[in-house]
């Protein structure tokens, strides 16, 4: 017999507060018309309908097992092209399509973007049409912010000079040491954390960048959500 599934009450009276219901027995409804659409478990269901709205999940998709997760991962790619989709015999059509485009695109972020810092100052400004150096600037600078509050320097510190300060490739003369405590990840993670401030921190932060793309600066976004994770597990041992 299959385990029933197991939604989040607290999100769920969150989902029915967003459209207006008192009852959280209608958001029961929603999830198994969304799982039954996409072809996908109830429980993946329930976080892309959560994060539509703009309700984080992360703590619940944390207790989902694997296969959860990669059905939330590989739901995006169906949820984009079906936000393109046009049905003509409905009316307003380009009113529609721009709106389901939108949700897709909040779906999107909210599930890339794990870290509330990062999602707070760059969800919105992702969602825009033009200026995508905007996210990458804030993402560069909670990533900066995060690392100098980790490795606490005694005088100030910016840029390059401060993850010089708080990452070392060799492990004896760091002030973070990475979580795995494994070499080659102490050399690695240090040599990504400095390009990442010529490539676009110092890019994005003295110059107005018109070049960067919508896609660009998702992946980049994406990527310092990573080393964000990196910065907070990391052990300060000086």
């Amino acid at each position: 017999m299959a385990r029933p599934c197991i939604l989040d009450p607290k999100i769920m009276s969150k989902i029915a507060k967003k459209i207006g219901k008192k009852d959280i027995t209608a958001i029961n409804v929603m999830v198994s018309k969304k799982a039954s659409k996409l072809g996908i478990s109830a429980e993946a269901a329930f976080v892309i309908l959560a994060n539509s709205y703009g309700i984080g999940t992360s703590t619940y998709q944390k207790n989902l097992d694997d296969s959860k997760r990669a059905e939330i991962r590989d739901s995006i790619p169906i949820i984009l092209n079906g936000a393109n989709h046009t049905n003509s015999k409905k009316q307003n059509k380009n009113y529609r399509r721009i709106t389901n485009n939108k949700l897709a695109l909040k779906i999107v972020i909210n599930n890339l973007i794990k870290d509330k810092e990062l999602l707070s100052r760059c969800g919105d400004i992702l969602m825009a049409h033009k200026h995508f150096d905007r996210p990458i600037n804030q993402a560069t600078q909670v990533l900066e912010d995060r690392v100098r509050d980790k490795s606490k320097p005694t005088s100030k510190l910016t840029g390059e000079s401060l993850v010089g300060y708080a990452f070392n490739e060799d492990s004896a003369k760091t002030v973070l040491q990475v979580f795995s405590k494994d070499a080659d990840d102490q050399r690695g993670f240090t040599q990504i954390m400095r390009g990442i401030v010529p490539a676009f921190r110092n890019k994005t932060h003295h110059h107005l960048v018109n070049s960067f793309t919508q896609e660009e600066a998702l992946s980049v976004c994406g990527f310092i959500d990573v080393l964000l994770r990196v910065v907070d597990n990391s052990t300060k041992i000086k």
